[in-house]
């Protein structure tokens, strides 16, 4: 059982030493190269924008539970039992939908979250670099 905890551990440790945002989080842009710094920028640009985009998909996986609950007094009101039904087992499902894409969504992109910060930590070593470069 010790083992299985421990490798959890290793594996989670491996995981976060290869996300190279988390690491500039943790420990500053100084020990990268510029080129892979302006890589890293135009990396982080695209995975925000992916973060966004399903984010924007969750929301209105989210957003359909008020159609289904829409769609249900309407069924209702026309006596249409299989529709009923039907809308009240979608429900559960966007919910539970929404709730696990939104907890996976926040782990895969974890780091993108902050990309705000990692972007300002980014440009300030760009720019301390170019001062440096300039002085010679």
């Amino acid at each position: 059982m010790k083992n299985f905890f421990l490798n959890r551990q290793i594996r989670r440790i491996e995981r976060e030493a290869g996300d190279d945002f988390l690491q500039i989080l943790s420990f500053g842009a100084r020990c990268y190269p510029t080129k892979e710094l302006h890589q890293l920028l135009h990396e982080l640009d695209q995975q925000a924008g992916r973060y966004a985009y399903y984010r924007r998909l969750m929301l209105m996986v989210g957003g359909t539970i008020t159609l289904w609950i829409a769609l249900c007094f309407l069924f209702q009101s026309l006596n249409f039992t299989p529709g009923i039904y039907l809308t009240l087992t979608m429900i559960p499902v966007s919910i539970f939908s929404f709730s696990a894409g939104s907890v996976y969504i926040n782990q895969k992109f974890r780091s993108v979250r902050e990309a705000d910060r990692v972007e300002k930590i980014i440009v300030e070593e760009l720019e301390r670099r170019k001062k440096d470069a300039s002085i010679f």
